[in-house]
């Protein structure tokens, strides 16, 4: 088991015995095996561990033979070509990257974070290549150069503006693992995707959120919740 260790500005992993080991230690967070799978959870909390499973749960019943087509983020993708490849180069836990693969997509996942790149590589060993999915783990800004995929999706991590008490847990441990990307990382990331796709760029952000980057969209796809902007490539 590795605890991580409650210092934001030098995080650090550590080895631990036990669980409770990592609680008396202070440890704010575990990576750790948890019902057959490589997960992430408070020490000795009640809060319900944090795996990637692209088939089962919420997210199985999501991309169930019949459903995928009616998600508005598959939607937002448009008319593409045929074994049209789209890069997620901000894969998280890789949710929104298995809807895509459902429908059809051929989809590569960046990720730079070394802990989620540990929770996807374990559910995609599970996943046994049911899913057209792959990984490649490191920054994206130095991985899309080399690429030259239709679309480029994108969904940054945002600060949470509600009070904490009413954050989802889940959410709040991503933004503890991944740091937030500041407004000039933000313009560079969407400048490099829209350089390398050849179609479009999607970004998916909070309905009422500023444009990433200070950019306004070509389109958009709104929703209640969440927007899709919709971005064509610059040479």
């Amino acid at each position: 088991m590795l605890a991580y260790l409650p210092d934001t500005h030098a995080p650090a992993w550590a080895t631990v015995l036990t669980e409770e080991e990592a609680h008396n230690q202070g440890k704010a967070l575990v990576l750790g095996w948890h019902e057959g799978r490589l997960s992430l959870w408070p020490p000795m909390g009640r809060e319900t561990p944090v795996a990637v499973d692209f088939l089962q749960g919420a997210l199985g019943y999501r991309i169930s033979q019949g459903r995928v087509k009616h998600e508005r983020l598959v939607k937002a993708m448009g008319r593409l070509p045929n074994n049209s490849l789209i890069v997620d180069a901000t894969a998280g836990l890789g949710r929104d990257s298995a809807l895509l693969a459902a429908a059809g997509f051929e989809v590569l996942m960046l990720e730079a974070n070394p802990v989620l790149q540990q929770l996807l590589s374990d559910g995609l060993l599970r996943l046994q290549g049911q899913l057209p999915l792959r990984l490649i783990t490191g920054r994206a800004e130095d991985i899309l150069p080399q690429l030259t995929p239709q679309v480029v999706y994108l969904d940054p991590m945002f600060p949470e503006r509600r009070k904490s008490a009413a954050v989802k847990k889940e959410l709040a441990w991503l933004q503890y693992i991944a740091p937030i990307p500041s407004h000039g990382e933000e313009a560079n990331l969407l400048k490099i995707a829209r350089r390398a796709a050849t179609h479009k760029v999607v970004v998916k952000r909070p309905a009422n959120a500023p444009f990433l980057g200070a950019e306004t969209p070509n389109s958009q796809l709104p929703g209640k919740a969440v927007r899709f902007d919709v971005y064509l490539p610059i040479s």
